[in-house]
């Protein structure tokens, strides 16, 4: 038996479908909630993502990687962005992009370079991935009791399952 979760290549999209994507390499275990202002104030369940191709956007026939370098060019594809506190999120340095989709407003993706939270990763918004397709419903994999909790309000980023940190929500 393998101590390595099961993990999925699964579908998503904005709600108007304007923005449409392939997530790679989800793990359903691993949603969480961060008590950053941010994700506090859009309500955001998230996964995270590690490798530089786990994130494809879909044009047409095309599947491109979502990157830090070319987050901005998905603005002529109906995504916009924009960086958070720009003070501390410099290119460069502490990256941080917030992506939504320019039509319908879903926040799809938070595509980052920080340091505190282990390089480059992207966050992708759960609610927008299809899980009925892997048998997953939706409010079991949300449960507050197996939700993954971020403290991202005091950039310590620490985790924990279960209960949220100060600040964050169920």
């Amino acid at each position: 038996m393998s101590d390595s979760p099961e993990l999925y290549t699964l579908n998503g999209s904005c709600h108007c479908g304007t923005v449409k994507f392939i997530a790679k390499n989800v793990n359903p275990d691993r949603v969480a909630k961060c008590n950053c202002t941010f994700h506090n104030r859009d309500g955001q369940i998230f996964l995270n993502t590690r490798g530089p191709e786990d994130v494809l956007i879909i044009k047409g026939d095309e599947q491109i990687p979502l990157t830090l370098e070319n987050v901005q060019s998905f603005k002529e594809h109906g995504m916009s962005s924009y960086i958070p506190s720009p003070e501390r999120h410099k290119p460069g340095e502490n990256e941080m992009i917030q992506c939504f989709c320019s039509k319908c407003g879903n926040t799809t993706f938070t595509v980052m370079n920080l340091e505190w939270f282990g390089g480059k990763s992207i966050t992708v918004s759960a609610r927008l991935l299809d899980f009925k397709a892997i048998g997953k419903d939706f409010k079991d994999i949300t449960d507050p009791k197996n939700m993954t909790y971020t403290d991202g309000l005091t950039d310590t980023f620490a985790t924990q399952k279960g209960e949220p940190y100060p600040g964050g929500a169920w």
